[in-house]
């Protein structure tokens, strides 16, 4: 679904400004697959995610999309169809009076019919956990800001695109909201088929989620894999900014102890029977 090759992307290029915000990115990553491209602030994460959708072109190198490049104008110009972008802190560009007029605006810009559109609305606002006969008439600046991000969700999920690229959506919320839409993503992914790419700086989402894991550096793709072969390489998450998941932190540190631990440990119910194999190997010793 996406591919991208040797990716390199110069802001203000040719002048005293200029400045490198991705050299020679590359990764591709299967339909239906949940990827988190994670990194340090100006590592390069969003200007990537703007490549993804044709709001950017590469410099140098190239992006496809289902096949297809994002060079090609016709293409482009519909490709937003396919990639929907959610930015982060989505509910600071509401502008519509309700949450209806909110998500129906980029159908109603197509041209579709009202009854249609009702209908989409509806299915969007449940696709997101909320009840389109409690919200569609209230302002979106009335809820709550759990709420707002899940409208804001359903405002791209109303168009149906095939790949659905969210940057820090769970930033700013309550640990509630933020589980609610991360299992939200995930129901997306593995029960209505979206290829998922969410940008975060969080490992513990990158363990719970991803099937593949990007990690940049200045611009530059310094880890990729799943994330238990990622998260074997704790220096260079360190180089980047990032940390290990607690469970896997803990396995490390107990390694470096003297401790037979296993390392390739994503959860805390992993960890927990790593450490009771530990226990009973002590016993038997």
């Amino acid at each position: 679904m996406i591919l991208v090759e040797d990716l390199t992307y110069w802001y203000a290029p040719g002048t005293p400004l200029a400045v490198k915000a991705l050299d020679g990115v590359s990764f591709s990553l299967a339909e239906g697959k949940f990827m988190v491209l994670a990194g340090g602030t100006g590592s390069g994460k969003t200007t990537l995610a703007q490549h993804l959708n044709g709001l950017l072109l590469p410099s140098s190198g190239r992006v496809q999309v289902g096949g297809r490049d994002t060079r090609e104008e016709a293409f482009r110009r519909q490709l937003w169809r396919t990639v929907g972008l959610l930015w982060q802190y989505p509910e600071r560009q509401f502008f519509e009076e309700t949450v209806y007029r909110e998500v129906a605006f980029a159908l109603r810009n197509l041209g579709a019919d009202e009854e249609y559109i009702r209908e989409r609305v509806a299915w969007a606002l449940r696709a997101v956990g909320l009840n389109p006969a409690e919200v569609l008439d209230l302002s979106p600046f009335a809820l709550s800001g759990g709420m707002r991000r899940r409208v804001a969700l359903a405002s791209v999920l109303v168009y149906r695109p095939r790949v659905l690229v969210l940057d820090e959506p769970t930033a700013g919320l309550d640990p509630a909201s933020r589980e609610h839409i991360l299992g939200l993503l995930k129901k997306l992914q593995e029960e209505e088929g979206h290829t998922v790419i969410l940008i975060t700086h969080r490992m513990e989402e990158a363990a719970r989620l991803a099937d593949w894991v990007v990690v940049l550096s200045r611009g530059r793709v310094c880890l990729q894999g799943t994330p238990r072969e990622v998260f074997q390489n704790p220096a260079a998450l360190k180089e980047a900014g990032l940390h290990l998941p607690f469970p896997c932190r803990l396995m490390h540190r107990l390694r470096e102890e003297g401790l037979a631990a296993g390392t390739a440990v994503l959860t805390l119910e992993e960890a927990e029977a790593e450490l009771e194999r530990l226990r009973t190997r002590g016993r038997q010793h």
